[in-house]
């Protein structure tokens, strides 16, 4: 079982310029897509400023945060996924 907790921007854009990222998951959610950070039996959800899961509507728009953070690869994971 995983561990879950969660992590910021700072974070992620820290570990991309020091290639240290583990394992990252666009998992779909019901109205959109959630970052995972997998990293061996522990897993973090991006999180938002105030706390939340950060939802990203559409996988265009993570794909387009972690372009601009310099990430290039993502596995997605549809299996709970639902536009509405």
């Amino acid at each position: 079982m995983y561990q879950k907790t969660t992590f910021g921007t700072p974070l992620l854009r820290e570990l991309a310029a020091t290639r240290k990222v583990g394992s990252l998951i666009a998992r779909g959610v019901t109205g959109g897509f959630i970052l995972v950070m997998r990293d061996g039996d522990r897993e973090q959800t991006l999180a938002t400023q105030r706390g939340g899961e950060r939802v990203f509507k559409k996988l265009d728009s993570l794909a387009t945060y972690l372009a601009e953070l310099g990430i290039y690869r993502v596995t997605v994971e549809l299996e709970n996924w639902s536009a509405e």
